[in-house]
């Protein structure tokens, strides 16, 4: 394996080409809508919101959809300025200092484990319903190892692959919208925007504020992953503006697919409070309109699809990990191993084996629901930092040529800054003082050891010229 190159430019310190950039934009937002996930985050996330919010789960999506599009627009600019694969820490640590860059890196780090994890579990608790002898665990450790083993290939081969069960996953939306909008009671729509939250015994109550909130929180999550584009950049072809189209291109989808899918649930289930309370809603759904056939056939597609993301996951995770590597983030021999590179698949071995070993462990011991709440409310933080970063962007750099442009700024990202507060402040205590706690260590790391080091660690390499 090669050891991290690092080159030094006109302009600033720039890192060699490593990574094998071989994929086109389509190829980009491919992975990137992969790590979206949208069949799976409508059975997964979309289950929960579901169970929590009730009829309300559409018009939390609908507004988590708004406030996502204020953010992909800043995730646009800036991905297509700072095009490398650390992502996020590496657009807020050029915008808002070496010091938030490495709070967005730490938020970035506890993803990598959970995110690959929760889904890994949903994935098992679907297998678990079609074959109850299944241990739903096992089989999210079992997937997971096999997602890990194929993410160490080359990334035009990965990138085939999760293009092939994305359309399978596209087909789940169309066939389980069809299949509820054809048996669509009309007349229950305007519950879509006077949503109710049911008991189990068919009672119901109007969703309050803050439970719809809390939905919204969710809702990002379920959307969360268009930034991935700018993470996949380094291997991707073309002209900097193609990371804008991937990144809008992915959300776009996304959301088309799984409001659709959302809407098409509530309105064509036999019984809204039946949908709401059921343990998976989505599979109540395809269960009482198609059968129990049309159930195994659609769980199995889902496990295929629930592996997709978490190898799309893996895959991006993995190339964070290696980028902070390449940036010295950590001490010397872990940092250069972690910035390897496979000299024949040109992929970040290291980097990407130790974030399966980190999602198995975490899936051996974890709960499916926390993982996925937690999950999200760590993502809605990160977002904040990119919407901080869109606004101070153009105030210091007025005059520097964006390969894409915004519509409409500052509005995006003082509207997206918006959302983000009003759901952060409505979350449960537990959650917001686990993620304060992460967020403290990483301010302890950083001070002790990373600032006494500042000529030598964290240096934040850009791209070469031209790229």
């Amino acid at each position: 394996m090669s050891s991290p190159a690092r080159a030094t430019a006109p302009g600033g310190r720039r890192y060699s080409q490593q990574l094998a950039r071989t994929i086109r934009v389509a190829g980009n937002m491919a992975i990137t809508l992969a790590v979206i996930g949208p069949a799976a985050s409508v059975f997964a996330i979309g289950s929960v919101a579901l169970g929590q919010q009730g009829s309300g789960a559409f018009l939390a999506f609908l507004i988590a959809a708004l406030i996502s599009a204020c953010l992909a627009v800043g995730w646009a600019e800036l991905g297509a300025l700072y095009p490398t694969a650390g992502g996020l820490y590496g657009i807020v640590a050029r915008l808002l200092g070496r010091r938030a860059g490495f709070l967005a890196l730490v938020l970035q780090l506890v993803l990598f484990v959970i995110v690959p994890s929760a889904f890994a579990l949903a994935a098992g608790q679907y297998l678990a319903a079609v074959w109850p002898a299944v241990s739903p665990r096992t089989a999210a450790l079992v997937l997971l190892a096999a997602a890990a083993a194929l993410a160490v290939a080359g990334i035009r081969f990965n990138a085939a692959v999760t293009a092939a069960i994305l359309a399978l996953e596209l087909t789940i939306i169309l066939v389980v919208s069809a299949l509820g909008l054809a048996h669509a009671d009309w007349s229950s729509a305007g519950r879509l925007w006077d949503p109710r939250v049911y008991a189990a015994d068919g009672g119901a109550a109007p969703v309050g504020l803050r439970t719809l909130l809390a939905g919204v929180v969710l809702g990002m999550g379920a959307y969360a992953g268009y930034g991935s584009a700018v993470i996949f950049s380094e291997e991707t072809r073309g002209p900097r503006r193609g990371i804008a189209r991937a990144v809008l291109g992915a959300l776009g989808v996304a959301v088309v697919a799984e409001l659709l899918a959302l809407a098409a649930a509530l309105l064509g289930a036999p019984s809204q409070a039946r949908l709401t309370t059921a343990p998976a809603p989505m599979s109540y759904l395809v269960r009482s309109l198609g059968g129990d056939g049309l159930v195994t056939v659609i769980t199995l597609a889902l496990v295929a699809t629930f592996f997709n993301v978490v190898l799309a996951v893996l895959l991006e995770y993995a190339r964070i990990l290696y980028s902070s590597g390449r940036d010295r983030t950590w001490p010397e021999p872990l940092s250069r191993a972690l910035g390897r590179i496979h000299p024949t698949t040109r992929t970040p071995v290291v980097a990407t084996l130790v974030i399966g070993v980190g999602a198995l462990t975490l899936t051996a011991v974890s709960d499916y629901a926390a993982a996925v709440t937690f999950a999200s409310l760590t993502v809605v933080v990160s977002f904040a930092l990119i919407a901080l970063s869109a606004l101070v962007s153009r105030v210091l750099q007025p005059g520097l040529a964006r390969p894409y442009r915004m519509p409409l700024w500052p509005l995006p990202p003082v509207v997206a800054l918006a959302g983000v507060a009003v759901t952060v402040l409505l979350q449960t205590g537990t959650d917001l003082a686990i993620v304060a706690a992460v967020l403290a260590a990483g301010l302890l790391y950083e001070a002790a050891y990373l600032r006494p080091r500042r000529d030598t660690h964290w240096v934040l390499l850009d791209p070469p010229v031209g790229d």
